[in-house]
This record gives structure tokens, C-alpha cells and sequence, in this order.
């Protein structure tokens, strides 16, 4: 009966809201009041309550509220702008319940690179060709915020040099700006344009670093844009963003094969105020080294394809699908001798693509990546309370390999939901991000 007449009576509602307020007040000012004044509180509120719950009448209900509205005046203090107050005791409570949800239970981490390929993918960025149009109106809106996908397009409105390239810089929080100056050769005046660079794009979109001028046409100082040229045409493909479960491994121990996130504090050779998303590969005390074949040998026990979950890592043909010029070559790990192999075919494709001498091409990737595993019979021991972490990246990973094992104590979760991008990319392995992942 008390829900029909909550429903049917607006009086009774507001005696339900009387009710609900006073007590709220009473609680806040419990400390200001003196003990008659609660006393007093409390017996009014009470009375109003057995109104409401008794047999409906009217005439005792409306005696009731007034009582109550008549005590509150005289024993609880008003508040200022109580309407301002409750909406921001509402804002707080709900960050404070936001807050809990992220510290105890669910962490989102967006993946910035590719060292999880093609379980995970990070930021990709290339230029269109030429005759590549990118999308308009709807088909635009349906690719940035739903794939993931952005455009980036400066085209020349004359005959443009370019005489100057400011470094990128903040705009607000998530976006960069960047001054880019062109000389108008034919009206003899200069050119100002703002671009605003991908996040997490190096210090240039034009200039000599590596990063972008592998991707930007055009990219170098004082070349000259004719009229109607592209000086910036490329496309930007967002990371995977999911959400990191930080309650499992309360109560139990990880798993080999579970991708894992964990804290690079207090491990040699790493900065120590990153977070690393990586593959557990190897659990305390066991031995494991990686043979020349790429594949893991655990305990004497070498795992391929048919162990769970490394089903796509090792079944994979690196050799067929993956040119050897690619930075995005993954299926099983290498060790140092095979990377050093794998470097060397790529420094002469390189050469051979260029015309130069191989001796003259500068590889990405400078000095070890696998120092603790040296060759295919190079065995490392995991110790005690540590674990081993491998990207699914073979050779654009930074992991267990440079670094050595991972403290049990880094560990703090374990990846478990892609919620964006909602739509995938045809062209990649695993085309459909959105849902559960990975294994």
C-alpha cells in the first residue's frame, strides 16, 4: 500500500522527501545540536513515518508534515544554496564511487604502440596516396569516433616554401597545435598555418625526426608546395583503449599466456613511471630460453600452436606475411642471434631500396634486445617472487628479453576489455577490437 500511495498521492511524496531531508540534516548537524533538539528531531520525523505507514488519512498526515516543517525551522540550521549543495554532495559522491570503481576494480589504459601485435595494437599513423580520398560528412564522423580513425590534410594555396616549423604545442589537453610558415614565391608574402599533430607524434610533423618523416610527404625544410600540392595528407588509426581488471589477482596468482600490466618502478634498464602491457610468458623458477626457431622452451617443454593462448603467436608465417623492411613483424620471440639476423636482412632490403651501401642504413633499433638470451641454448632462470614478460611483437618490443623478470609486486592487473574503438580495420589480423579479450 505504501508504494500505490506513493504513487497516486503528491503529498505523500513530499512527506516521503520531508522524511528523507530531515534525517539527511539531522545526520550533518548532529554534532551542532544539542541533545533535546535531536530528541525532538527524531520524534517528529518518527511520527510522520508511522502516519505514512498506518492507515491513509489525510487530515493526520498534513498535521505531521507541518509539525516536522515547524521543528526543522526552529532546531536545524538552513544551509546556503541548498540546491547548489546537494548537486555538488551528488558530483562528489559520484566521483568518489568513480575513484573506488578505478582503484579496486577496473583501470581504462589506452595502448600508445605496437609491442602487442597483433593481440593489442597502438597508435599507427601513414600517408594516403595520392589518388586515396579520405572520408566526408557522416562516413568522417562514423571513422573518428567509432573506428578510431583521423585525417590530417594542409594543401597549398599557391606556390609555397617552407622556411620554418615550430615544435607542437599544447592546446588544451588532448590536442597539439603546431605553426607551420610558407613563403608565397609568386606573391612574395609569408604563409601561416596552424595544424594540429596527432598526439604522441614525435616533435615534428615535417621535420627530420624518424618518426614522421617516414610517414609525411614532402617532409623536409625549404621544399616548395605547388598550387594545390598536399603538404600534409596522412591518416592516424587510435590504440586499443581497455579496461585493466585489478581484482582477480587479489586472489590468485597470474597465469602463463595472460596479458598482464604492471609497473615498471624499480626494474633496471626502464623508466620507472610507465605502465607496461606485456604477455606473461614464464612463471617463478622455471627455466626458459628462446630457441632459434623463435619458439619458447619452458622446463625442457618447447610450446608452439597448440599451447593456449599462444595459438596465433606461433602459427603465424613471419617469413611469407611479414616483409622483412616491416617494424610490425611478430609470431613467437627472438632471441640475440636471431635478431641479429633479422637486422641485418632488413638493413640490405633497405639498401636495396635505396641504391646505397647497406653499411650506410641506420636500423631502428640500436645496440641488444635480447642480452638475456643470447642463443638458442642460452637458458635463463626465473627467481623466485618474479615472473617473465614477453611482447607478442617479436622484434618491437622492449620486455623480459632487455630487462630481465618482472617482480611479482609490479603486477597489477590483467587486460580485459577492449571498449574502443567500436568498429575494426579490415586490414589488421583481428579486424574486431570491441569485446572480450585476447586470449
Amino acid at each position: 500500500m505504501y508504494f500505490l500511495r506513493w504513487v497516486l498521492f503528491k503529498r505523500f511524496r513530499m512527506a516521503a522527501e520531508l522524511c528523507h531531508q530531515a534525517g539527511k540534516l539531522l545526520n550533518h548537524q548532529r554534532d551542532q545540536l544539542s541533545p533535546e533538539a535531536i530528541s525532538e528531531l527524531r520524534e517528529a520525523i518518527a511520527n510522520l513515518r508511522t502516519a505514512m505507514h498506518s492507515s491513509y488519512n489525510r487530515a493526520t498526515l498534513e498535521e505531521e508534515i507541518a509539525k516536522l516543517e515547524e521543528t526543522g525551522s526552529r532546531k536545524l540550521i538552513p544551509y546556503r544554496s541548498p540546491g547548489m549543495r546537494e548537486n555538488v554532495e551528488v558530483a562528489l559522491f559520484a566521483v568518489a564511487i568513480a575513484m573506488s570503481v578505478r582503484t579496486f576494480f577496473f583501470q581504462p589504459m589506452g595502448i600508445p604502440t605496437g609491442s602487442m601485435q597483433p593481440t593489442l595494437y597502438g597508435i599507427t599513423e601513414g600517408n594516403l596516396g595520392q589518388e586515396e580520398l579520405a572520408p566526408t560528412g557522416v562516413n568522417a564522423w562514423v571513422q573518428h569516433y567509432l573506428a578510431g580513425v583521423s585525417y590530417y590534410h594542409l594543401v597549398s594555396d599557391g606556390n609555397w616554401r617552407l622556411i620554418s616549423v615550430e615544435k607542437p604545442r599544447k592546446s588544451f589537453v588532448l590536442f597539439n597545435k603546431q605553426r607551420l610558415t610558407f613563403r608565397d614565391t609568386d606573391k612574395k608574402i609569408d604563409i601561416v598555418r596552424d595544424i594540429s599533430p596527432p598526439m604522441n607524434s614525435g616533435d615534428s610533423m615535417l621535420g627530420s625526426g624518424r618518426a614522421l618523416s617516414e610517414y609525411v610527404l614532402n617532409s623536409h625544410n625549404n621544399y616548395t608546395y605547388k598550387k594545390g600540392e598536399y603538404v600534409i595528407n596522412m591518416r592516424r588509426e587510435s590504440g586499443d583503449h581497455l579496461l585493466v581488471d585489478r581484482l582477480t589477482y587479489n586472489f590468485r596468482k597470474p597465469n602463463r599466456g595472460e596479458i598482464i600490466v604492471f609497473e615498471t618502478k624499480n626494474i633496471t634498464g626502464i623508466q620507472n613511471d610507465l605502465f607496461y602491457i606485456k604477455r606473461l610468458a614464464g612463471l617463478p623458477n622455471e627455466k626458459i630460453r628462446i630457441g632459434d626457431d623463435r619458439h619458447l622452451v619452458i622446463n625442457d617443454k618447447r610450446l608452439d600452436a597448440s599451447d593456449h593462448p599462444f595459438e596465433l603467436l606461433y602459427s603465424f608465417d613471419v617469413a611469407e606475411e611479414i616483409p622483412l623492411a616491416q617494424d610490425s613483424r611478430f609470431s613467437g620471440h627472438v632471441n640475440q642471434k636471431v635478431f641479429q639476423q633479422v637486422l641485418d636482412e632488413r638493413r640490405k632490403t633497405v639498401a636495396r631500396q635505396n641504391g646505397v651501401d647497406p653499411s650506410r642504413i641506420q636500423m631502428s633499433y640500436a645496440g641488444n634486445i635480447s642480452p638475456n638470451f643470447i642463443d638458442g641454448s642460452h637458458e635463463f632462470q626465473i627467481p623466485q617472487n618474479r615472473y617473465l614478460a614477453l611482447g607478442d611483437n617479436t622484434v618491437s618490443s622492449k620486455d623480459s628479453r632487455d630487462w630481465g623478470s618482472l617482480p611479482a609486486k609490479n603486477i597489477f592487473g590483467k587486460a580485459s576489455f577492449i571498449y574502443w574503438p567500436f568498429l575494426g580495420q579490415k586490414h589488421r589480423t583481428r579486424p574486431n577490437r570491441f569485446g572480450w579479450a585476447f586470449q
